[in-house]
């Protein structure tokens, strides 16, 4: 197993002094105990769950996708610095990259495959929870297939004992064929004592449409990665992430929407606080693909200061290939401002109660999207711990 794993790559990079061009996790002396991932809760008749798939099955599953996305390309140059070709090997790209793929393949990682039956409309969540004690190392990976027609939920929550060491590596692949549509929802509260990657990618046919919220609340270091590539006509991608960082937590993420289809929709939303002497690096991408004609994107990042000591990076990207399409970027990057703080306090709020009130606020803004009430509600109480 490499020491260092060289992640989250930019799309296109950029100068070199930025050192903002991918990440590295340093695993040398990470030794992985469990590779299983754990049983599925809450799994209804109509979705079938299959452990121990083989990488083998999974390019399987995915030839006929991956077949109309090779028709989908063209002889167009990439940009500068075009790093596509660095995932070529990969199954389904993915957000952190193709050494995540190398990583499950070394330490023969099995893949649990979790399948909407077409047509079929599922109404509770899958519940999958990950419980980490002192000195747990773990890596994960499973595969969401929504047939054609049907929808599904799937919930994945990390947590773990507040004190423990440890490490947590997932990696999520998804495909939803032609109309149908998966929810993903991550929520991580592990220690802080606990490094930890999420690496995502997905694929959508033909009005399909995948849906992720992502909460990362807790653990010490975090790389997030989330790759979806919109090769159906008018297939749609949505994501909501809520981060809370603080002490010396960092939270590094590269989240890519590959839009190749015509009328395609992204929209990513992320939300955010940083406190004490926490980081974040936020690399957000559209990328519009020549055919991709009618296509809108759009990504909005709202992070909060409450420390002059935070590093805050954000790199946002649109590459297009593509005339009639309409990408955007937006971000709003600050302090609690004194007229917040004023009207607080004039209300008998003082200073620490009202950030601690903006930062649960933030976070339950994302948190209320999760269709399950009690999830919510160990959010709430978990932030409340922390803070």
């Amino acid at each position: 197993m490499n020491s260092t794993l060289k992640v989250n790559y930019l799309p296109a990079l950029t100068y070199r002094f930025l050192k903002s061009n991918n990440s590295e996790i340093e695993i040398k002396d990470i030794k992985i105990q469990d590779v299983a991932t754990p049983d599925a809760e809450n799994v209804p008749t109509s979705v079938t769950v299959t452990k121990n798939v083989t990488e083998a099955d999974i390019q399987k599953l995915f030839s006929g996708i991956n077949e109309k996305i090779a028709s989908r390309k063209t002889t167009l140059p990439g940009p500068n610095g075009d790093t596509s070709p660095l995932n070529d090997t990969q199954t389904v790209k993915t957000g952190m990259g193709a050494e995540i793929d190398e990583l499950m393949k070394e330490m023969n990682v099995p893949v649990t495959l979790i399948t909407a039956e077409e047509g079929y409309e599922i109404k509770e969540p899958v519940t999958i929870k990950y419980s980490l004690k002192d000195g747990d190392c773990a890596l994960g990976s499973q595969v969401i297939y929504a047939k054609k027609g049907s929808e599904l939920t799937v919930i994945m929550e990390y947590d773990s004992e507040p004190e423990a060491n440890g490490f947590l590596g997932i990696q999520t692949r998804l495909l939803a064929e032609e109309g149908a549509k998966i929810n993903l929802i991550k929520v991580q509260m592990l220690g802080e004592k606990i490094t930890h990657f999420e690496d995502i990618g997905g694929v959508c046919d033909d009005k399909a449409d995948i849906e992720t919220i992502n909460m990362q609340l807790g653990a010490g270091k975090t790389w997030g990665g989330c790759r979806i590539t919109l090769v159906g006509d008018k297939s749609v991608f949505n994501n909501h992430t809520g981060y809370l960082c603080r002490h010396k937590q960092s939270y590094d993420m590269n989240y890519v929407a590959d839009q190749m289809g015509k009328k395609t929709l992204s929209n990513m939303v992320f939300r955010g606080v940083l406190l004490d002497e926490a980081e974040k690096t936020f690399r957000g991408t559209l990328d519009f693909k020549s055919g991709s004609a009618g296509s809108v994107g759009d990504e909005q990042e709202d992070t909060l200061l409450l420390s002059p000591d935070v590093i805050n990076r954000t790199i946002p990207v649109i590459l297009c290939e593509e005339e009639d399409v309409d990408g955007r970027h937006g971000a709003s990057i600050g302090q609690l401002g004194d007229d917040t703080i004023f009207y607080m306090e004039s209300r008998g709020i003082d200073e620490e109660s009202a950030k601690k009130l903006m930062i649960r606020a933030r976070m339950e803004s994302i948190a209320r999207m999760i269709p399950d009430e009690a999830m919510i509600i160990r959010i709430q109480q978990f932030i409340r711990t922390i803070l």
